[in-house]
C-alpha cells in the first residue's frame, strides 16, 4: 500500500504501536513508527515517544535511516556494521531466554520452548 502513496524517500504520518505489552512496558515512553520508502521497499522505522513528539528529532531520525539506506543500498550500513560485528555468547543467549520466560511467565502464556531446545540449553554434567 505504501509504495504507491509514498515517493522515494518520503515517510508516512506517524502511528501509534497499539501492543498492550508496548504499552505496559514503556509507558510514556511508548513507541510510534513511520513507514519510510527506500528504492522499491517500504520499511517501518520504531522510534521511542519522545523523539515522535520533537519535530527536529524526528525529521533527523528520517534524514539519517534515509542516508543510511543508500548508502548500504538499501539496508542501514549502521545495521550491517552491527551485525558484523555483533558476538552473543553463551551466557548472554542464556540470559536472553531467561528474560523471555519470565516475560511469558508475567503475561500468563505458557512457554513455547521444544523439548530440543530446552535441551541445549541445559548443561549436562
Amino acid at each position: 500500500l505504501f509504495l504507491n502513496l509514498l515517493a522515494e524517500g518520503e515517510r508516512s504520518a506517524l502511528f501509534i504501536s497499539p501492543s498492550k505489552i508496548v504499552e505496559k512496558r514503556y509507558g510514556l515512553h511508548r513507541i510510534y513508527f513511520f513507514y519510510l520508502r527506500v528504492d522499491d521497499e517500504v520499511a517501518r522505522v520504531e522510534i521511542p515517544q519522545w523523539v515522535a513528539t520533537d519535530k527536529e528529532l524526528l525529521n533527523l531520525v528520517h534524514a539519517l535511516v534515509l542516508d543510511q539506506c543508500r548508502r548500504g543500498l538499501g539496508y542501514p550500513v549502521a545495521l550491517s556494521e552491527a551485525h558484523e560485528q555483533a558476538v552473543v555468547t553463551a551466557a548472554d543467549r542464556e540470559q536472553f531466554w531467561q528474560l523471555v520466560d519470565s516475560s511469558l511467565v508475567e503475561e500468563n502464556m505458557p512457554s513455547l520452548t521444544s523439548a530440543k531446545s530446552q535441551s541445549k540449553r541445559t548443561r549436562w554434567v
